[in-house]
Parts: structure tokens; sequence; C-alpha cells
């Protein structure tokens, strides 16, 4: 063992050479080297004479000093061992640490083992990444990309906790296309899908990033947005106006309007009792409208 104490340990020193973890012990106080082994000292780009005798902190990368002061923080006599500390080592490499503080007659010292867990960590992430795709595709309507109704739910969970502490009023508008049947049995099923695109797209040019816009059925959307108590009225009425307008697609202009109902969530009431709501007012719009057609025919 190379030792800063001089000490003749030299056939420890030939094991511990030989493990692929990397060992240094360093006194707690200065951070001084007393010891490391050959992959230690290599991972430094080195041999163990060139680093025993010097300063810990000069050895390290910016990232690794942080890490090494957050780790000495929380070693001491009553916290004497400390694992799964991971650090960043190299561009692409990460090296995960156990530490002893170990007290003695010259002052305490640190030994510290570190393991690479490079291939671990790249697993976990994988893992991480495919769980997030898998939430992404689970909570989102394929076709739009919005939100789906299980997404819904939690969002709009959360918009009423939010209005009860700010009590701004939330607004849930539900959209029911009243010509998309028509326009599938016309055109077929790719010109409807590219019609639901285009509305979820006008959707979510209308409103604010904060908003949330769900598709619940086959032709039905959700808008829930959150506004000061004297504008609520106001909210249906441009929705309405956005899903007048004619749609545009490969040549044909199609009408694809609207029944929009909107109701201010009851902020004691829960996400469903809120778009319940919301979809009962939209049915008195379709209602109406329906009424208001028949009573009309006779006339025409």
């Amino acid at each position: 063992m190379t030792a800063y104490s001089g000490m003749d340990t030299a056939p420890l020193a030939q094991v511990l050479d030989l493990l692929t973890e990397r060992i240094v012990w360093y006194r707690f106080d200065d951070r001084v080297v007393v010891y490391c082994n050959r992959a230690w000292a290599l991972a430094k780009g080195g041999e163990p004479d060139d680093f025993v005798g010097r300063p810990l902190d000069t050895l390290l990368t910016p990232g690794e000093r942080f890490g090494l002061v957050h780790q000495l923080a929380r070693l001491g006599p009553e916290t004497d061992f400390l694992q799964d500390h991971i650090t960043r080592t190299g561009a692409d490499r990460w090296t995960e640490w156990t530490d002893r503080y170990l007290p003695g007659p010259d002052g305490p010292h640190i030994l510290a083992v570190g393991r690479d867990v490079t291939e671990r960590r790249d697993a976990e992430l994988r893992l991480a990444a495919s769980e997030e795709t898998y939430r992404g595709l689970a909570l989102r309507d394929a076709l739009t990309g919005l939100a789906n109704r299980r997404l819904l739910d939690e969002l709009l969970t959360a918009a009423l906790a939010r209005t009860r502490r700010s009590g701004t009023s939330l607004v849930v508008t539900y959209l029911d296309l009243d010509g998309f049947k028509a326009v599938n049995d016309a055109h077929g099923h790719a010109v409807g899908d590219a019609v639901l695109e285009e509305v979820g797209r006008r959707l979510h040019d209308a409103v604010r990033d904060a908003d949330v816009i769900a598709r619940v059925g086959g032709d039905e959307f959700v808008v829930v947005q959150e506004c000061p108590p004297d504008q609520t009225r106001l909210i249906a009425c441009r929705l309405d106006q956005l899903m007048s307008e004619p749609i545009a697609l490969d040549g044909l202009t199609l009408r694809c309007g609207a029944s929009i109902g909107s109701a201010v969530a009851e902020p004691e009431r829960d996400a469903a009792a809120a778009v319940a709501a919301a979809d009962a007012a939209m049915y008195v719009v379709k209602r109406d409208r329906r009424s208001g057609a028949r009573a009309a025919s006779p006339a025409d």
C-alpha cells in the first residue's frame, strides 16, 4: 500500500490494486489523500504515488468537488456510513460511492469506495423514459395529442384545488360537433380524422398554455379554463365563434359547428361533477337548436 504515513502494508496494496472498485482514503479535516488504489489513480490519470499527500480538492472536477462537500456535510460521528452517492465521472460514466467516517488518534479520516454503475444508471434512465412514454400514451388521445378523460380528471382535480385557494372561477366547457357524422358519411374517416385534428389545433391555439383541453369522445371535447368571476360568460361565446368558422381541408370547405355548454365548477364538487354539469349545459344547447330547426322547417 502506498500510504502517506509510510506504513509497510505492501501485501494489502497488492490485493486492493487488483480490484476494479476505486478506493481512496483521506483526512477529514484537510482532505489530504492518505492512500489510493490503482483503480482510483488510473481514473485520475496517474499512479498512486502521484496523488498521495495531495489535497483531494485539487484532484477533482467542479462537479466532483460539489458532491464531496455535500457528502462530507452529512458524515460525522453520528452518521459514520453513507452509500448510494452517485457522481459523474467523465462525459458518460457514473460512479457510486460508499463512504465511511473513521475516527482516530490523529483526527478523523474518510474511506471512500467507488464502483462504476454506468450500465445500471443507463438502464434506469431507459426504464424511466419508457415509463414516461407509456404514461404519455396512456393519458393522451392518440389522434389529436390532447388529454384523454383520465388525464382530464387529474388536471381538473388539481385546478379545482387551486381555485378553492385563489378564489378564481373555473369554467368547464363541453363541445359536441354537430355536423361531424355527416362529414364522415360524405367524405370518409380520413377526412373525419383531419377535422378532429383541426378542431384540436384550433382549441389549442385559442386558449392559454395553463388551460386544459381534452378529447373525451369521438367528436366531443372539454375545455377547462380559470378566469375572474366576471368573465365566465365570455368563454362559451368565444369558443362558439371559433367553431363556427369553416374548415378548409385539401380543397374541401367544411362546416362543422358545435353545440357548446359551459358550467362554472363548484369548488366543493369533484371533477366528474364539473364535467357532468358542462355536459348537461351542452345538451340544453343541442336540444334548443334541434327544437329551433324543427320549428323553422314548416315555413321553409
